[in-house]
This record gives structure tokens, C-alpha cells and sequence, in this order.
């Protein structure tokens, strides 16, 4: 399992669960802390060049995880959902140069915030299912695939457990889209936490994670059963990135290291003493799906 921590393109966004700064002072600061890659936070794709972003990141000693569009939405307003065309079609619009500029780094493209909001409009959900399946084939010839991530109930009102997330990707039903999970969101809305994981692993969809803590702080900073979380992956045989999305407090800095030094050592446990993992919740009453991480096909 590789570590990686979300930061800001060098594209105009500022988002507070991302180290923001000029490149290559953040990436560096990266990998000081700890990590092997990181996640980028992309508002305006054509303002970047992923030749100039790989020779940043090659230059760091670091790997691309994933591109992050929830500023998309969070800056700009655009969603999947939308009930005026023209919105619609400009975070159709933006959300294919993302996909353009994370196929060109060999990674997958998160979907959170952006599908947006429902408002108890009948027909919200029907738009962004569409819309999602239309980018699911767009990521697919180039050579990529979105992942769809639940948001909790108090910052959006759809797909808000693990159980409404593999829910909408099997009705969606493409191939390009398949599912991340975030502890946060998950704590706030699933019973089990580590049962979540499984259930999301044992239904062939898991092919991105994302970890903070309780209050949203760095990892270890509150009171999230993290280990468990990282022992569920270990068991199934996950292979994929876990990367830290917290608050930027006190500093950057010092997030990034909390978390590398906490989940480091939460994962150099597990390695000298697996042991015995409770993987198992009432929503997940089947046996783990062993084999093929969702990312290797």
C-alpha cells in the first residue's frame, strides 16, 4: 500500500483539505514528510502541462495517485446534477480535461463533490448517473477510469453511504467508474467502518482510499480505528494508494508529517503482527472477495 497526500495544482485552487503552494517547495515538503505520491486538486485543467507535472514530480522522488475534482464544484459551482444545460455541459466539459490530463499521468480521476447536489429534484439523479456513464466511457478510451466517492450527509445529499455508492456504480454499470472510499465520510455515514471497506473490496469495486481522522485532522490526531481500517486493506490484498486528505492545521507541514509517521507506523504493526482482522458487518454478510485489485483489471 502506497501513501500519498492531497495537494493544490499549480492551476489557481486553494482547497483547505490540500497543501497549497508554489511547486516545487510543496512537493518536496511532501516527500520530506514522508510519502511516495500525491493527489492533485485541479480546478483548470488546461492551464497545466502533465509533461511539466511529471518532470515536477519525478523531479521529488514522488508518483501521481489520483486528480481530485471537488473544487470543480467547490470554486466554481459546476455539477454533474445541474438542471441548467449549459452548467451541466461545462462540468462535462471540465470534468473530460481532467480526465484528459489524468490519463496523460496514468492515474484515475475522484468524483465527490461534483456530481452535486439533489435539491429533491426527481430527475437530479437520473442527470448525474448519465452524465457519469457518458465520462465512464470518455476515461475509458483514454485509457483511464473515474472513481466515485460517497460524500456524508451534511455536505451532500446523495450517495451518501458505502451501500449508495456501489448502488450507483452498478446502476451507472460502466466499466470506467468504480468506487473510492474516505474513512471520514464513511465514519459519519456507514455502521462499521472497516465493514464498509470490505463490503466496498468484496463487491469488486475498491480502487482508491482516502484517510484523515475523526475531526478531519491528520491521521492519529483523533479517534478513527485507522488500524483497523489499514488491516482490512492488508487482509484483502489491496494494493492500491491510501491518500491523506486533512486540514491543514497547524501547518502543512506538520499535518503531513503526523500522518506519515502515524499511518507508517500503523502499517509497520500490522506487517510484524497481522493477526486475526473483524472484516464482517451486517451490511457486508458475504465472504471477502480475494484476488484482482479492481485497478489491475
Amino acid at each position: 500500500m502506497r501513501l500519498a497526500y492531497t495537494v493544490a495544482a499549480p492551476d489557481g485552487g486553494t482547497p483547505i483539505l490540500a497543501w497549497c503552494g508554489p511547486w516545487p517547495g510543496v512537493l518536496d515538503g511532501v516527500r520530506a514528510a514522508g510519502f511516495d505520491g500525491v493527489e492533485l486538486y485541479v480546478v483548470e485543467p488546461e492551464a497545466l502541462d502533465p509533461v511539466k507535472l511529471t518532470s515536477c514530480l519525478a523531479d521529488a522522488g514522488l508518483a501521481a495517485a489520483a486528480v481530485c475534482t471537488g473544487e470543480v464544484y467547490g470554486r466554481d459551482g459546476l455539477s454533474l446534477s445541474a438542471r441548467d444545460p449549459h452548467v451541466r455541459e461545462l462540468a462535462l466539459a471540465r470534468t473530460r480535461g481532467i480526465v484528459d490530463l489524468a490519463a496523460a499521468l496514468g492515474v484515475p480521476v475522484n468524483v465527490g463533490r461534483l456530481r452535486g447536489p439533489m435539491g429533491g429534484d426527481p430527475d437530479a439523479g437520473r442527470r448525474a448517473r448519465d452524465a457519469l456513464a457518458e465520462l465512464a466511457q470518455y476515461a475509458q478510451t483514454r485509457g483511464t477510469y473515474l472513481v466515485l466517492e460517497p460524500v456524508n450527509h451534511h455536505e451532500l445529499d446523495s450517495v451518501n453511504t458505502t451501500a449508495e455508492g456501489i448502488q450507483w456504480v452498478r446502476q451507472v454499470g460502466q466499466p470506467g467508474l468504480r468506487l473510492m472510499l474516505d474513512v471520514y465520510h464513511v465514519h459519519l455515514g456507514d455502521v462499521s467502518i472497516p465493514g464498509a471497506f470490505a463490503a466496498a473490496w468484496s463487491a469488486g469495486l475498491l480502487a482508491h482510499v482516502h484517510v484523515c481522522d475523526s475531526n478531519r485532522l491528520a491521521p492519529g490526531w483523533g479517534h478513527l480505528p485507522l488500524r483497523d481500517v489499514l488491516a482490512v486493506l492488508a487482509a484483502v490484498g489491496y494494493r492500491g494508494w491510501a491518500t491523506v486528505e486533512c486540514r491543514q492545521q497547524p501547518s502543512p507541514e506538520q499535518a503531513a508529517r503526523q500522518a506519515a509517521r502515524h499511518l507508517r507506523g500503523l502499517l509497520d504493526e500490522l506487517t510484524a503482527s497481522p493477526g486475526a482482522v473483524p472484516v464482517r458487518s451486517e451490511a457486508d454478510p458475504g465472504q471477502l472477495k480475494e484476488g484482482t485489485h479492481p485497478r489491475d483489471g
